[in-house]
Protein backbone atom coordinates (compact mmCIF):
# COMPACT_ATOMS: atom_id res chain seq x y z
CA UNK A 1 0.00 0.00 0.00
CA UNK A 2 1.53 3.21 -0.78
CA UNK A 3 1.07 6.43 1.48
CA UNK A 4 -1.22 9.18 0.03
CA UNK A 5 0.05 12.62 0.45
CA UNK A 6 -3.28 14.35 -0.35
CA UNK A 7 -5.57 16.10 1.85
CA UNK A 8 -8.97 16.89 1.80
CA UNK A 9 -11.03 20.42 0.87
CA UNK A 10 -12.21 19.75 4.74
CA UNK A 11 -8.21 18.90 6.05
CA UNK A 12 -7.24 22.23 4.18
CA UNK A 13 -10.06 23.96 6.08
CA UNK A 14 -8.79 22.58 8.94
CA UNK A 15 -5.39 23.24 8.46
CA UNK A 16 -6.39 27.01 7.37
CA UNK A 17 -8.45 27.33 10.83
CA UNK A 18 -5.62 26.41 12.87
CA UNK A 19 -2.97 28.19 11.48
CA UNK A 20 -5.44 31.33 12.34
CA UNK A 21 -5.42 30.69 15.53
CA UNK A 22 -1.72 30.05 16.53
CA UNK A 23 -0.49 32.58 14.21
CA UNK A 24 -2.99 34.88 16.71
CA UNK A 25 -2.60 33.73 20.05
CA UNK A 26 0.84 33.09 19.96
CA UNK A 27 3.27 36.23 19.96
CA UNK A 28 6.69 35.20 17.77
CA UNK A 29 8.84 36.51 21.05
CA UNK A 30 7.63 33.93 23.48
CA UNK A 31 10.28 31.43 23.85
CA UNK A 32 9.05 29.02 26.73
CA UNK A 33 11.19 26.69 25.64
CA UNK A 34 13.98 28.33 27.69
CA UNK A 35 12.57 28.30 30.87
CA UNK A 36 11.24 26.71 34.12
CA UNK A 37 9.07 27.43 36.75
CA UNK A 38 12.10 28.69 38.66
CA UNK A 39 12.19 31.22 35.75
CA UNK A 40 9.66 32.43 34.31
CA UNK A 41 7.82 35.47 35.01
CA UNK A 42 4.45 36.14 36.71
CA UNK A 43 3.40 37.78 33.15
CA UNK A 44 4.84 34.64 31.09
CA UNK A 45 3.35 32.06 33.56
CA UNK A 46 -0.09 33.48 33.52
CA UNK A 47 0.36 33.50 29.43
CA UNK A 48 1.35 30.54 29.10
CA UNK A 49 -1.96 28.87 31.50
CA UNK A 50 -4.03 31.27 29.74
CA UNK A 51 -2.93 30.30 26.24
CA UNK A 52 -3.33 26.65 27.40
CA UNK A 53 -6.88 26.84 28.10
CA UNK A 54 -7.49 28.66 24.81
CA UNK A 55 -6.01 26.10 23.28
CA UNK A 56 -8.06 23.18 24.60
CA UNK A 57 -11.35 25.23 24.80
CA UNK A 58 -10.47 25.26 20.95
CA UNK A 59 -10.15 21.24 20.99
CA UNK A 60 -6.92 21.64 19.21
CA UNK A 61 -4.63 20.07 22.70
CA UNK A 62 -6.04 16.68 22.06
CA UNK A 63 -7.70 16.90 18.61
CA UNK A 64 -7.54 13.07 18.16
CA UNK A 65 -8.91 12.41 21.03
CA UNK A 66 -12.32 11.10 21.34
CA UNK A 67 -15.20 13.90 22.20
CA UNK A 68 -15.75 11.29 25.61
CA UNK A 69 -12.54 12.36 26.44
CA UNK A 70 -12.40 15.90 25.62
CA UNK A 71 -11.22 15.85 22.15
CA UNK A 72 -12.60 16.50 18.88
CA UNK A 73 -12.79 12.82 17.31
CA UNK A 74 -10.30 13.76 14.72
CA UNK A 75 -8.07 11.59 12.64
CA UNK A 76 -4.77 10.59 12.87
CA UNK A 77 -4.31 12.56 9.54
CA UNK A 78 -6.44 16.03 10.93
CA UNK A 79 -4.45 15.71 14.05
CA UNK A 80 -1.18 15.67 12.36
CA UNK A 81 -3.18 18.86 10.20
CA UNK A 82 -2.67 20.88 13.38
CA UNK A 83 0.17 19.77 15.13
CA UNK A 84 1.78 21.09 11.83
CA UNK A 85 0.63 24.05 12.21
CA UNK A 86 1.35 24.58 15.63
CA UNK A 87 4.78 23.51 14.98
CA UNK A 88 5.09 26.21 12.44
CA UNK A 89 4.24 28.78 14.78
CA UNK A 90 7.17 27.83 16.72
CA UNK A 91 6.24 27.60 20.18
CA UNK A 92 6.59 24.57 21.92
CA UNK A 93 3.67 21.89 23.17
CA UNK A 94 2.16 23.35 26.62
CA UNK A 95 1.87 20.69 29.14
CA UNK A 96 3.74 18.28 26.79
CA UNK A 97 4.05 15.65 28.93
CA UNK A 98 0.15 15.83 29.51
CA UNK A 99 -0.71 15.34 26.47
CA UNK A 100 2.17 13.13 24.72
CA UNK A 101 2.91 10.91 27.41
CA UNK A 102 0.64 10.81 30.42
CA UNK A 103 -2.72 11.31 28.64
CA UNK A 104 -2.17 8.51 26.46
CA UNK A 105 -0.96 5.95 29.18
CA UNK A 106 -3.86 6.44 30.72
CA UNK A 107 -6.46 6.16 27.90
CA UNK A 108 -4.36 2.92 26.98
CA UNK A 109 -3.94 1.42 31.19
CA UNK A 110 -6.16 3.39 33.32
CA UNK A 111 -8.69 2.17 34.89
CA UNK A 112 -12.42 3.84 34.02
CA UNK A 113 -12.25 6.07 37.27
CA UNK A 114 -8.74 7.45 36.16
CA UNK A 115 -9.98 8.51 32.65
CA UNK A 116 -13.03 10.17 34.25
CA UNK A 117 -10.64 12.26 37.34
CA UNK A 118 -7.47 12.39 35.08
CA UNK A 119 -8.19 13.08 31.20
CA UNK A 120 -10.62 16.05 31.25
CA UNK A 121 -7.80 18.63 33.16
CA UNK A 122 -5.40 17.61 30.52
CA UNK A 123 -7.96 18.15 27.24
CA UNK A 124 -8.75 21.25 28.85
CA UNK A 125 -5.37 22.77 29.38
CA UNK A 126 -5.62 23.21 33.28
CA UNK A 127 -3.79 20.20 34.70
CA UNK A 128 0.06 20.70 33.91
CA UNK A 129 1.68 17.41 34.44
CA UNK A 130 5.19 16.40 34.51
CA UNK A 131 6.95 13.39 33.70
CA UNK A 132 9.62 12.10 36.40
CA UNK A 133 11.94 8.85 34.47
CA UNK A 134 15.20 10.70 35.07
CA UNK A 135 16.97 10.42 38.09
CA UNK A 136 20.65 10.59 38.92
CA UNK A 137 21.42 6.45 38.16
CA UNK A 138 18.60 6.23 35.56
CA UNK A 139 18.98 8.25 32.47
CA UNK A 140 19.39 6.40 28.91
CA UNK A 141 19.74 3.40 31.63
CA UNK A 142 15.70 3.77 32.40
CA UNK A 143 15.40 0.49 33.69
CA UNK A 144 18.19 1.72 36.44
CA UNK A 145 14.90 3.22 38.57
CA UNK A 146 16.21 4.20 42.76
CA UNK A 147 12.96 6.10 43.59
CA UNK A 148 11.37 3.33 45.66
CA UNK A 149 8.06 2.86 46.11
CA UNK A 150 6.74 0.29 49.55
CA UNK A 151 3.52 -0.67 49.56
CA UNK A 152 1.56 0.19 52.92
CA UNK A 153 -2.31 -0.03 53.82
CA UNK A 154 -4.43 1.35 50.76
CA UNK A 155 -0.92 3.62 50.12
CA UNK A 156 2.34 3.50 48.29
CA UNK A 157 4.81 5.77 50.28
CA UNK A 158 7.49 7.07 47.61
CA UNK A 159 11.12 8.17 48.42
CA UNK A 160 13.81 8.87 46.40
CA UNK A 161 14.89 11.98 43.46
CA UNK A 162 14.34 12.67 40.39
CA UNK A 163 16.50 14.55 38.02
CA UNK A 164 16.65 17.00 34.58
CA UNK A 165 12.62 17.80 34.87
CA UNK A 166 11.55 20.35 32.57
CA UNK A 167 8.71 21.72 33.75
CA UNK A 168 6.92 25.34 33.16
CA UNK A 169 4.42 25.66 36.31
CA UNK A 170 4.36 23.91 39.64
CA UNK A 171 2.57 20.31 38.22
CA UNK A 172 -0.82 18.95 39.10
CA UNK A 173 0.43 15.76 38.91
CA UNK A 174 3.66 13.90 38.39
CA UNK A 175 3.77 11.04 35.78
CA UNK A 176 6.40 8.82 38.06
CA UNK A 177 8.32 5.43 37.51
CA UNK A 178 9.33 3.98 41.15
CA UNK A 179 10.94 0.64 42.04
CA UNK A 180 8.62 -1.62 43.75
CA UNK A 181 10.46 -4.42 44.05
CA UNK A 182 13.77 -6.19 43.40
CA UNK A 183 14.07 -8.22 40.52
CA UNK A 184 16.53 -9.28 37.84
CA UNK A 185 16.08 -8.26 35.16
CA UNK A 186 15.51 -4.71 36.61
CA UNK A 187 13.05 -3.38 34.58
CA UNK A 188 10.22 -6.34 35.85
CA UNK A 189 10.06 -4.55 39.11
CA UNK A 190 9.07 -0.92 38.09
CA UNK A 191 5.52 0.54 38.64
CA UNK A 192 3.81 3.76 37.37
CA UNK A 193 2.14 5.94 39.60
CA UNK A 194 0.09 9.18 38.96
CA UNK A 195 1.26 11.32 41.77
CA UNK A 196 0.21 14.86 43.13
CA UNK A 197 2.59 17.75 42.64
CA UNK A 198 1.14 19.11 46.10
CA UNK A 199 1.65 16.08 48.20
CA UNK A 200 3.24 16.48 51.22
CA UNK A 201 6.75 15.62 51.19
CA UNK A 202 7.03 16.55 47.76
CA UNK A 203 9.46 19.42 47.44
CA UNK A 204 11.38 21.27 44.23
CA UNK A 205 14.70 22.79 43.29
CA UNK A 206 16.32 24.18 40.51
CA UNK A 207 18.89 22.86 38.59
CA UNK A 208 20.68 25.27 35.74
CA UNK A 209 21.58 23.77 32.34
CA UNK A 210 23.48 24.95 29.38
CA UNK A 211 20.69 24.95 27.46
CA UNK A 212 17.22 23.93 28.46
CA UNK A 213 17.17 26.87 30.87
CA UNK A 214 16.55 26.08 34.93
CA UNK A 215 15.28 21.99 35.18
CA UNK A 216 13.79 21.10 38.19
CA UNK A 217 14.87 18.28 40.71
CA UNK A 218 12.05 16.73 42.80
CA UNK A 219 12.19 14.89 46.13
CA UNK A 220 9.91 12.35 47.89
CA UNK A 221 9.93 11.90 50.78
CA UNK A 222 7.67 9.77 52.78
CA UNK A 223 5.34 10.70 50.15
CA UNK A 224 2.11 8.59 50.15
CA UNK A 225 -0.05 7.75 47.23
CA UNK A 226 -3.46 6.21 47.01
CA UNK A 227 -3.10 2.78 45.49
CA UNK A 228 -5.65 3.74 42.76
CA UNK A 229 -3.19 6.23 41.86
CA UNK A 230 -0.93 3.25 40.62
CA UNK A 231 -1.26 2.76 36.59
CA UNK A 232 -1.23 -0.51 34.93
CA UNK A 233 -0.03 -3.38 36.24
CA UNK A 234 1.99 -3.47 39.42
CA UNK A 235 5.72 -4.43 38.33
CA UNK A 236 4.81 -3.84 34.62
CA UNK A 237 5.53 0.00 34.29
CA UNK A 238 8.67 0.19 32.47
CA UNK A 239 6.74 -1.60 29.67
CA UNK A 240 3.62 0.15 29.94
CA UNK A 241 6.01 3.69 29.89
CA UNK A 242 7.98 2.38 26.95
CA UNK A 243 4.88 1.84 25.11
CA UNK A 244 4.12 5.31 25.42
CA UNK A 245 7.74 6.28 24.30
CA UNK A 246 6.15 6.10 20.91
CA UNK A 247 3.80 9.13 21.06
CA UNK A 248 6.90 11.04 22.37
CA UNK A 249 9.10 10.06 19.63
CA UNK A 250 6.14 10.69 16.68
CA UNK A 251 4.81 13.70 15.41
CA UNK A 252 4.87 16.05 12.46
CA UNK A 253 5.34 19.65 14.66
CA UNK A 254 9.24 19.12 15.31
CA UNK A 255 9.85 19.69 11.22
CA UNK A 256 7.19 22.26 10.92
CA UNK A 257 9.36 24.23 13.61
CA UNK A 258 12.19 23.27 11.60
CA UNK A 259 11.26 25.01 8.36
CA UNK A 260 10.22 28.17 10.25
CA UNK A 261 13.72 27.95 11.61
CA UNK A 262 15.28 27.40 8.81
CA UNK A 263 12.91 29.99 6.69
CA UNK A 264 13.92 32.67 9.10
CA UNK A 265 17.61 31.63 9.18
CA UNK A 266 18.29 31.66 5.02
CA UNK A 267 16.54 35.20 5.25
CA UNK A 268 19.27 36.18 7.84
CA UNK A 269 21.50 34.64 4.86
CA UNK A 270 20.19 37.26 2.50
CA UNK A 271 20.09 40.48 4.55
CA UNK A 272 24.14 39.74 5.69
CA UNK A 273 27.00 40.34 4.10
CA UNK A 274 30.40 39.41 4.03
CA UNK A 275 33.18 40.58 1.96
CA UNK A 276 30.93 42.71 -0.03
CA UNK A 277 28.34 39.93 -0.42
CA UNK A 278 24.87 38.11 1.19
CA UNK A 279 26.03 35.04 2.66
CA UNK A 280 23.33 33.34 0.30
CA UNK A 281 25.79 34.06 -2.64
CA UNK A 282 28.51 31.84 -1.27
CA UNK A 283 28.63 28.41 -3.30
CA UNK A 284 29.19 26.63 0.21
CA UNK A 285 26.96 28.37 2.55
CA UNK A 286 24.06 27.71 -0.61
CA UNK A 287 25.19 23.74 -0.29
CA UNK A 288 24.61 24.07 3.72
CA UNK A 289 21.26 25.42 3.52
CA UNK A 290 20.35 23.10 0.51
CA UNK A 291 21.60 20.13 2.98
CA UNK A 292 19.43 21.45 5.79
CA UNK A 293 16.06 21.84 4.04
CA UNK A 294 16.59 18.19 2.57
CA UNK A 295 17.19 16.73 6.51
CA UNK A 296 13.74 18.93 7.11
CA UNK A 297 11.68 17.38 4.53
CA UNK A 298 12.84 13.88 5.08
CA UNK A 299 12.10 14.46 8.62
CA UNK A 300 9.02 15.56 7.63
CA UNK A 301 8.03 12.39 5.80
CA UNK A 302 9.21 10.24 7.99
CA UNK A 303 6.76 12.33 10.70
CA UNK A 304 3.87 11.66 8.14
CA UNK A 305 4.64 8.21 7.10
CA UNK A 306 4.16 6.96 10.73
CA UNK A 307 0.46 9.48 11.07
CA UNK A 308 -0.41 7.53 7.73
CA UNK A 309 0.20 4.34 9.01
CA UNK A 310 -1.79 4.94 12.15
CA UNK A 311 -4.52 6.52 10.06
CA UNK A 312 -4.45 2.97 7.88
CA UNK A 313 -4.53 0.94 11.29
CA UNK A 314 -1.76 -0.66 10.35
CA UNK A 315 0.05 -2.61 12.38
CA UNK A 316 3.10 0.52 13.70
CA UNK A 317 5.84 -1.45 14.80
CA UNK A 318 8.79 0.38 15.92
CA UNK A 319 10.66 1.55 12.75
CA UNK A 320 8.44 4.90 12.09
CA UNK A 321 8.70 5.80 15.73
CA UNK A 322 12.27 4.62 16.33
CA UNK A 323 13.46 6.72 12.50
CA UNK A 324 11.94 9.60 13.54
CA UNK A 325 12.90 10.01 17.06
CA UNK A 326 16.79 9.06 16.01
CA UNK A 327 16.36 11.66 13.14
CA UNK A 328 15.18 14.54 15.32
CA UNK A 329 18.35 14.28 17.39
CA UNK A 330 20.07 14.35 14.11
CA UNK A 331 18.70 17.49 13.47
CA UNK A 332 18.88 19.16 16.55
CA UNK A 333 22.37 18.59 16.83
CA UNK A 334 23.83 19.05 13.49
CA UNK A 335 21.41 22.15 12.23
CA UNK A 336 22.17 24.64 15.28
CA UNK A 337 26.36 23.84 14.58
CA UNK A 338 26.05 24.59 10.68
CA UNK A 339 23.73 27.44 11.64
CA UNK A 340 26.51 28.80 14.31
CA UNK A 341 29.36 28.02 11.71
CA UNK A 342 27.38 30.24 9.36
CA UNK A 343 26.92 33.20 11.39
CA UNK A 344 30.50 33.45 13.06
CA UNK A 345 30.73 35.28 15.80
CA UNK A 346 27.19 36.75 15.48
CA UNK A 347 26.66 32.96 16.40
CA UNK A 348 27.76 33.17 20.22
CA UNK A 349 26.15 35.98 21.15
CA UNK A 350 23.48 34.97 23.55
CA UNK A 351 19.58 36.37 24.50
CA UNK A 352 19.82 39.88 25.74
CA UNK A 353 23.01 40.57 23.55
CA UNK A 354 21.84 43.94 21.92
CA UNK A 355 23.54 42.75 18.88
CA UNK A 356 22.62 38.90 18.83
CA UNK A 357 20.37 38.06 15.95
CA UNK A 358 16.96 35.47 16.14
CA UNK A 359 17.10 37.34 20.45
CA UNK A 360 20.04 34.78 20.26
CA UNK A 361 18.26 31.82 20.04
CA UNK A 362 20.62 29.94 17.66
CA UNK A 363 23.38 29.95 20.57
CA UNK A 364 20.88 28.61 22.94
CA UNK A 365 19.69 25.72 20.49
CA UNK A 366 23.47 25.05 20.07
CA UNK A 367 23.75 24.43 23.84
CA UNK A 368 20.77 22.75 23.91
CA UNK A 369 21.97 20.42 21.55
CA UNK A 370 24.94 19.28 23.62
CA UNK A 371 22.36 17.50 25.67
CA UNK A 372 19.24 15.04 23.47
CA UNK A 373 19.10 12.85 26.18
CA UNK A 374 15.23 13.06 26.80
CA UNK A 375 13.92 9.70 24.89
CA UNK A 376 17.03 8.07 25.13
CA UNK A 377 20.96 9.28 24.02
CA UNK A 378 21.46 9.71 20.34
CA UNK A 379 23.84 6.24 20.49
CA UNK A 380 21.32 4.51 22.46
CA UNK A 381 18.37 5.34 19.59
CA UNK A 382 21.13 3.94 17.10
CA UNK A 383 20.85 0.60 19.20
CA UNK A 384 17.43 0.54 19.56
CA UNK A 385 17.14 0.96 15.72
CA UNK A 386 19.50 -1.50 14.85
CA UNK A 387 17.48 -4.02 16.98
CA UNK A 388 14.08 -3.06 16.53
CA UNK A 389 13.85 -1.19 13.00
CA UNK A 390 16.60 -3.35 11.66
CA UNK A 391 16.32 -6.75 13.19
CA UNK A 392 20.50 -6.73 13.98
CA UNK A 393 21.14 -8.68 16.93
CA UNK A 394 21.63 -7.35 20.27
CA UNK A 395 25.23 -6.27 21.93
CA UNK A 396 26.37 -8.88 23.67
CA UNK A 397 25.66 -8.40 27.48
CA UNK A 398 29.70 -9.24 28.47
CA UNK A 399 30.47 -5.92 26.12
CA UNK A 400 28.08 -3.82 27.93
CA UNK A 401 29.89 -4.85 31.25
CA UNK A 402 33.18 -4.52 29.99
CA UNK A 403 31.47 -0.57 28.41
CA UNK A 404 30.63 0.10 32.29
CA UNK A 405 33.67 -1.14 34.07
CA UNK A 406 35.78 1.24 31.41
CA UNK A 407 33.36 4.09 32.21
CA UNK A 408 34.03 3.40 36.04
CA UNK A 409 37.93 3.56 35.25
CA UNK A 410 37.52 6.89 33.78
CA UNK A 411 35.89 8.45 36.67
CA UNK A 412 38.27 7.60 38.80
Amino acid sequence: MNMDFGFTEEQEKLRKEAREFFLNEMPEDFEPDVETMFSLTKEQTDFWMEFQRKTGEKGYLTPGWSRETGGLGLSPIEQGIVEEEWGHTGGSWPNFSGLHIAGPAVQVFGTDEQKKKFLPGIANGTAVWNQAFTEPEAGSDEANQQLRAVEDGDDYILNGQKTFITTYVKPDYIYTLARTADTEPKHRGISLFLVPGDAPGISYSAQGTMGFGTQVNIYYENVRVPKENLLGELNRGFYHAMAVFEFERSGTANPAFGKRSLEEFVQFCRETERNGKPLVEDPEIRKQLAQMAIDIEIQRLIAWEAVWRHSEREKLGPKPYDLSGFYNKIISTQHPETMMNIMGLYGQLRTGSKWAKFAGKIEQRWQKARSVHPAGTLEVNKIVLAGRGLGLPRVPAKFNKQIAESLKEKKK
